[in-house]
């Protein structure tokens, strides 16, 4: 296939005339996406709340007078917040509660604090001038608030403010999720606005075979999160699917649990894609942002190209990642240790959050040869056992990998990788 496409980085692209099959959701599987109108797009979410999945209608659940917190995304996720916080609002309204007696409240997780100027950009102008609006802080321990523990033994510390609210909404996007399956649902609450050490503890799991992207029923890390959210008594939840453009190809309301695996389907439906035999040599995009904000993130997409790629095989990886690798302890694990080996000897010591993407990054670096082209430093990339690329090199590079290819190779281009999941029947187990 003659392709021109533009490959994201940042919030620009790069154009790519290469012959290649296109690896995208609805190219080379009968699972396509329906588009959605952008005009409609508030519909779908209106249509999604007026049909909640395993619950009543929101304005039938809120009392005025009750103080309400809506849990969003932060800055490092797609997730159209503002296009969900309209019509929330326009349901807390009906059931007669006024904006003083709601807020928003930021799922950092563990990840940096966000700038007003993100903030006002997540919610949008109107939301953020109307409603209070808070950043999670994992760290302070005079902000959390115990709440239970676990069967796997994870001890819950969540968000005081949320935790007083005489109700909590969930918000987010359903993606692949590297550990828990997927994105979206119970992740909003845990780890979005939990403490630390609950975090951590559910990242140990990352080495059991079941924790992995795809999976709900069997993957220890979705169960022990779902645990903790049940203990958090979330009253709502809101959950799109975006398509890889971002455009929404689905909402999901009602209960946290029956809603998101509603939610989880459809991304099957949506953004996997069947292929028929591994790849030589692709080129690849993590989607550009905010998804390749740092390598803590585009790693996500990085590990989604990999199974569509042959063990050993060469990939070309565009992820600007202006913020650096995304958290010191990713930096120390990448600098202190020789290769994945070693750090995964160290994780099982002491597991250490941040610690464990660097085992990952080193580990695809071990198993592939991996040429990435972003704005890190370059002796930072070559300790995660990758080959650096500026933006100009890209052409040159990809030039020269596909004239050492032998005959009958197999070259793919997969430009949304952070949103898709390739499916190879016949893809050998790497290790």
């Amino acid at each position: 296939m003659d392709l021109h496409v533009k490959m994201p980085y940042g919030s620009t692209s790069w154009p790519l005339h290469i012959e290649a099959d296109l690896l995208e959701p609805g190219v080379r599987t009968a699972r396509s996406a329906e588009p959605a109108n952008e005009h409609d797009e508030l519909r779908i979410v209106r249509e999604a709340l007026a049909a909640p999945i395993g619950s009543r209608r929101l304005r039938e659940i809120v009392q005025p007078g009750e103080s309400v917190a809506i849990i969003v995304n932060d800055i490092t996720r797609l997730t159209r917040t503002d296009l969900m916080l309209e019509p929330l609002f326009e349901e807390l309204a009906q059931a007669g509660v006024a904006d003083d007696d709601v807020f928003i409240m930021f799922a950092l997780g563990i990840h940096r604090r966000q700038t007003e100027a993100e903030r006002r950009q997540i919610v949008g102008d109107a939301i953020y001038n109307r409603v209070r609006t808070y950043d999670h802080d994992c760290r302070d321990a005079a902000g959390l608030v115990h709440i239970g523990r676990t069967s796997f033994g994870n001890e819950v510390w969540i968000n005081r403010r949320v935790w007083e609210a005489d109700r909590i909404i969930l918000t987010g996007e359903i993606i692949y999720h590297l550990i828990a399956g997927y994105s979206g649902g119970r992740k909003s609450l845990v780890p979005g606005v939990a403490g630390f050490e609950t975090t951590t503890f559910n990242h140990r799991m990352i080495f059991h075979p079941g924790s992995r992207s795809g999976l709900l029923d069997g993957n220890p890390a979705h169960e022990d999160l779902l645990q903790a959210c049940r203990l958090g008594r979330p009253d709502f939840l809101l959950n799109v699917v975006l398509r890889p453009d971002g455009a929404l190809a689905r909402a999901v309301a009602g209960h946290y649990d029956e809603a998101h695996r509603a939610g989880c389907r459809a991304v099957d439906e949506i953004l996997s894609i069947d292929i028929n035999e591994p790849y030589d040599l692709l080129i690849a995009s993590a989607g550009g942002h905010p998804v390749d904000i740092d390598l803590r993130q585009a790693h996500k997409g990085l590990e989604n190209a990999c199974l569509a790629l042959k063990p050993g095989g060469s990939i070309v990886f565009f992820a600007e990642c202006p913020d650096g690798a995304g958290i010191r302890s990713f930096e120390d694990y990448i600098n202190r240790y020789d290769d994945d080996r070693a750090m995964r000897a160290a994780l099982e010591r002491e597991f250490v959050v941040g610690g464990h993407k660097a085992y990952w990054v080193a580990r695809l670096g071990r198993l592939y040869d991996v040429h990435l082209v972003s704005s890190l430093p370059e002796a930072f990339v070559r300790r995660c056992h990758f080959t650096p690329l500026w933006l100009e090199q890209a052409e040159n590079r990809i030039m020269q990998l596909l004239a050492a290819l032998p005959p009958g190779a197999r070259v793919g281009v997969l430009p949304h990788s952070a949103f898709t999941l390739p499916v190879a029947a016949n893809r050998a187990e790497v290790v």
